[in-house]
């Protein structure tokens, strides 16, 4: 059972586990809900509880874990890096170095954050031939490679080592989810030219830009679902969890709501805004601030999307949890900026497969590079032994 991958989703509000074989297969899956978001205790006995679980069922231990976590944290940047050759050189031979260079740009001018992934966007061989693989015959004089990186606070790296640590957990990879749930699942959509994956979360929004079936741009926001169910609270003044219960309600179709309580905590949103007294059109109108706020600070406002060609708008494709909230929203006034909005099905299931999917490319590699070492003179060394 030694060669076996475990992926967790590490969510605000949702733990997600897979555990797979060499074959992809997922042998093992489970979540668990996180009641207190804001406890630590709580999330530490959530995520102990999703551990011990596996373990028992699989009869081994868990120990090193490949974790997808998103943050409104991740930071975006690009490089174009470009190497001439004395002679007709195999692509194969420099290719590596290249990438292991401008990853080592990166690390040297942002040391706050940490490169989670490298993506290579574009490869142009004797400053014309635009290549899509690496093939090991070609040799060339010039080879140029364009890179996208994204990046997270250190801080946060740190702390989550510290909090799988304390569960006596290893983490092996970090992977913004966002990014490797997206990368999987448009090998499933019909894409076109444009296309954008808008990630709604608990707290967090994360709007990823594809162009040509490339990716080109992340743009994380610190606001998602859970801020339309405080407006909610706050506006109407209603206690919070009967606000996330109302949000809910008001964004299902009419024969989705049952009219019957199966338990204590269903009700009928009909004779409940009229018992209490809830102005719908007062509702409504807060979900659409909270709405229009989240598409405007991810997608629309951001520069990229202001660069695209306005002829050809593109599609809009919603995941996440909080995204789940808008399928039946008829509202959305969003057709002005976009050629379609689709709604994306994800699963628990489906999330880890991503993950693994990710864990197992080729591109995954790349952050796993060596950095370039940094050669340290005499009086650089004497001024850091004293600096300290």
């Amino acid at each position: 059972m030694n060669n076996l991958d475990t992926v967790i989703d590490f969510g605000s509000k949702n733990l997600r586990l897979g555990v797979f074989n060499q074959s992809s297969e997922i042998i093992y899956s489970s979540n668990i809900k996180i009641v207190e978001e804001s406890e630590n205790e709580n999330l530490d006995k959530s995520l102990d509880k999703l551990i011990r679980d596996a373990e028992k069922k699989l009869s081994t231990h868990l120990i090193d874990v490949n974790v997808l976590y998103d943050s409104s944290e991740y930071n975006f940047l690009e490089l174009s890096i470009k190497k001439y050759f004395d002679q007709p050189t195999l692509i194969s031979k420099y290719y590596k170095r290249l990438v292991e260079e401008a990853n080592f740009i990166i690390s040297e001018n942002n040391f706050r954050d940490q490169v989670v992934h490298i993506v290579i966007n574009k490869m142009i061989a004797d400053d014309s031939i635009k290549l899509e693989n690496i093939f090991d015959d070609i040799k060339v004089k010039s080879l140029i490679l364009e890179l996208k990186f994204i990046c997270l606070k250190k801080s946060l790296i740190s702390n989550l080592s510290k909090k799988f640590k304390e569960n006596n957990l290893n983490i092996l990879n970090i992977y913004c989810s966002s990014y490797t749930k997206s990368i999987f699942y448009k090998k499933n959509i019909n894409t076109q030219k444009n296309f954008i994956f808008l990630d709604i979360g608990y707290e967090r929004t994360s709007a990823l830009f594809f162009n040509s079936n490339k990716f080109q741009f992340i743009k994380s926001v610190p606001i998602g679902g859970n801020n339309i169910t405080k407006d909610i609270s706050k506006v109407l003044k209603l206690d919070i969890n009967y606000s996330e219960s109302l949000k809910i309600k008001f964004n299902k179709n009419e024969n989705e709501i049952t009219f019957t309580k199966n338990s204590v905590n269903d009700f009928n949103l009909y004779s409940e805004r009229t018992e209490k007294n809830i102005p719908i059109d007062l509702l409504k109108k807060v979900i659409d601030a909270r709405v229009n706020e989240i598409i405007d600070m991810s997608v629309t406002q951001n520069i990229y999307f202001k660069q695209l060609n306005s002829i050809e708008k593109p599609k809009i494709i919603f995941i996440g949890s909080g995204s789940k909230l808008l399928r039946n929203y008829n509202s959305l006034n969003l057709k002005k900026s976009f050629s379609e909005l689709l709604f994306f099905d994800e699963s628990d299931t489906m999330i880890c497969n991503a993950g693994i999917n990710y864990h197992r490319s080729n591109e995954r590699f790349l952050t796993n590079n060596k950095k370039k070492s940094k050669k340290i003179g005499f009086f650089e060394k004497f001024f850091n032994l004293f600096s300290k």
